[in-house]
């Protein structure tokens, strides 16, 4: 047979780079298919955010008085309201709000979104105070990192034949969707850590159980963003490995079976 090969006993016809080709663009057009449906995810906590816009007079006291109330004043962590800002972004707007650990300041419209600082005060605690909140923020960018790598092995790497001895690159390869998943985790745990303990923070600075309970909602919708990555992320990087093992993976030659013409 033209361009083939044998491999402990048995035939194998290798794929071709038009198979290659084939399988690069459809695995391609699928993972980003996947990554696509993120802005999905987000949408229930963007709507909730702009709605406590009008109603952050009622968090704002609270807000800032917490500071103090978890002692992280006393830390060197300081609040800097981007209301102030000349600068128009995210954080002027109130649509985001973050924590910087190296700087240890927490940048947020302190007019219109107070109701997420006490969450980046919680990401304060998990990089100064907790210690199992910070080996997890510390995972946050590798995780990132590797997830990034699964995609690229997906793409570009090519699969044995499938009765082949395997490697341990080969098991990466077979599993990188799961892995890709899995180094999203340490992200979604810190985000749910620094929820709890800013729920926590809220409650002893006085603020209402109402006020807390909307609270929960919204750091529940937040949390779901960040599931939705992970799970996207997952998703996209075991579909595009799925598909290139479909187009790349050579193909074993059948023995004829001569039984039937014997009956």
């Amino acid at each position: 047979m033209v361009n083939s090969y044998y491999y402990n006993g048995n035939q194998y016809i290798p794929s071709t780079s038009d198979d290659s080709t084939k399988g690069f663009l459809i695995a391609s057009a699928a993972s980003s298919a996947i990554m696509g449906t993120l802005p999905l995810f987000g949408k229930p906590f963007e709507r909730q955010l702009a709605k406590e816009h009008t109603r952050n007079y009622l968090y704002k006291d609270a807000f800032l008085n917490s500071l103090k109330v978890s002692g992280l004043d006393k830390k060197g962590v300081q609040i800097i309201p981007m209301e102030l800002s000349r600068t128009l972004n995210d954080y002027a707007l109130g649509k985001n709000a973050a924590y910087f650990p190296k700087e240890k300041v927490v940048r947020i419209n302190t007019d219109k979104i107070s109701i997420a600082g006490f969450h980046e005060l919680g990401h304060a605690m998990n990089d100064i105070t907790g210690k199992f909140g910070k080996f997890l923020s510390k995972l946050r960018w590798p995780g990132r990192i590797i997830a990034g790598w699964m995609g690229t092995i997906a793409l570009f790497s090519r699969p044995k034949p499938k009765d082949a001895p395997k490697s341990g690159f080969d098991y990466v390869k077979d599993n990188c969707g799961k892995i890709a998943f899995a180094c999203m985790l340490p992200t979604v745990f810190e985000e749910g850590i620094a929820s709890y303990k800013g729920i926590k923070l809220a409650r002893k600075s006085g603020l209402a159980e109402s006020l807390i309970k909307n609270m929960k909602k919204l750091y529940g919708k937040a949390l779901l963003t960040y599931i939705g990555h992970a799970t996207a992320t997952g998703l996209a990087v075991g579909a595009a490995s799925m598909i290139m093992d479909k187009f790349t993976r050579p193909t074993k030659v059948k023995e004829p079976d001569f039984t039937n013409f014997f009956f």
